[in-house]
């Protein structure tokens, strides 16, 4: 055995054998990391599914939100890098003529707003109007479509949010966000309010506060027809490098009785790690960024699949024309996979390129 070690170390040194090959061709990472619980998930997947790496080179990729371009298969996917301080912008060519993710589907994304006060996750109106959660800006902004930013909301009874961090418009206009107290853990800002869900009407310019039962509320979103809220509680991790495992990392259910919650209950606990942003399809299902990637639940909770990242994994959205296309954003990368199932908010619809 150590002759033929020996033997094999000498036609190395030599540049035989495999150092006089070419380079074998690198892989996307991961290839088709997919695991599936459910038949439901399969379904989803389809018989060719296909992850597709579309950017990386950002800090953190967070908020992302997708408008289209009316009569054209052209839309814009917008996110934030929370390291860089950026907000970036993506245009998104769609998939024809092949009905797959190809390298013509999108430009490289382009700076947008820096700087963007750490902005986290961003939601758009009903207008295609974008909304941004700032986290040392400690505001709810809206960029109107000629350009146009300004607060939508940054106090609460004369006090400063603490650092608004996810959103969701719901289809009568009002904002519903979460106000942890992670930028004043991260940045030298003082919070000065509970950790609350707060509903904001932009009629009335009435905020009142829909939830102050959980911890470190994060992500957020309605079922399709708006009966129930999931919330995100993400307690677990504390500041950068943390992990409390004794504290919250689960979405918890609400239900929505108007301009009010009730029955808070206990919807799914995420691990590894702990659940950051989601989104939901037509059919109810829940994609969660979490540690692993992205964990899909059914609506009674049960886990039927996920999409396995490299890295960690903060939030996602559905987009595209057809609002098919899953969009993720998971570190420092930018990835999208085509779904058998659409987003179950419908795709804003502007008239010209965005915010200009």
């Amino acid at each position: 055995m150590r002759s033929l070690a020996l033997c094999l170390l000498v036609m190395l040194c030599k540049g035989y054998g495999i150092t006089n090959n070419p380079p074998y061709p690198l892989s996307e990472s991961p290839q088709l990391p997919l695991e599936v619980y459910a038949p439901e998930f399969a379904t989803i997947l389809g018989t060719q599914p296909k992850l597709v790496h579309l950017a990386d080179g950002f800090g953190f990729t967070e908020g992302p939100v997708y408008v289209a371009l009316q009569h054209s298969q052209l839309g814009y996917l917008l996110f934030t890098d929370q390291i860089n301080d950026n907000i970036l912008i993506m245009r998104w060519h769609g998939i024809q003529p092949y009905q797959q993710i190809t390298p013509l589907s999108w430009s490289k994304p382009v700076v947008f707003r820096h700087p963007s006060s750490i902005a986290d996750g961003q939601t758009a109106d009903e207008k295609g109007r974008l909304l941004t959660a700032e986290t040392t800006g400690r505001r709810v902004s809206i960029t109107e479509l000629d350009g146009t930013v300004r607060t939508l909301v940054g106090f609460y009874n004369g006090k400063p949010l603490n650092s608004p961090n996810d959103l969701v418009v719901k289809s009568d206009g009002t904002v519903w966000f979460t106000d942890p107290s992670y930028g004043c853990l991260q940045f030298p800002q003082e919070c000065y309010l509970p950790n609350h869900v707060y509903r904001y009407d932009p009629v009335t310019q009435d905020l009142k506060v829909v939830i102050s039962s959980l911890k470190m509320p994060n992500g957020i979103a309605f079922s399709p027809d708006e009966s129930i809220l999931y919330v995100i509680d993400s307690a677990a991790i504390q500041a950068p490098r943390t992990y409390y495992e004794e504290n919250p990392h689960a979405i918890y259910a609400f239900d929505v009785q108007g301009a009010t919650l009730s029955q808070q209950r206990l919807f799914a606990t995420i691990s590894p790690g702990f659940p950051d942003g989601m989104r939901l399809d037509v059919s109810g299902n829940i994609y969660v960024g979490a540690l692993d990637g992205v964990q899909v639940f059914n609506p009674q909770g049960k886990l039927i699949g996920k999409i396995k990242m490299p890295k960690e994994t903060a939030n996602l959205t559905f987009g595209g024309a057809d609002n098919n296309i899953l969009f993720i954003c998971s570190s420092d990368s930018l990835w999208a996979i085509k779904l058998n199932t659409q987003g179950a908010k419908p795709v804003p619809v502007i008239k010209q390129a965005p915010y200009k």
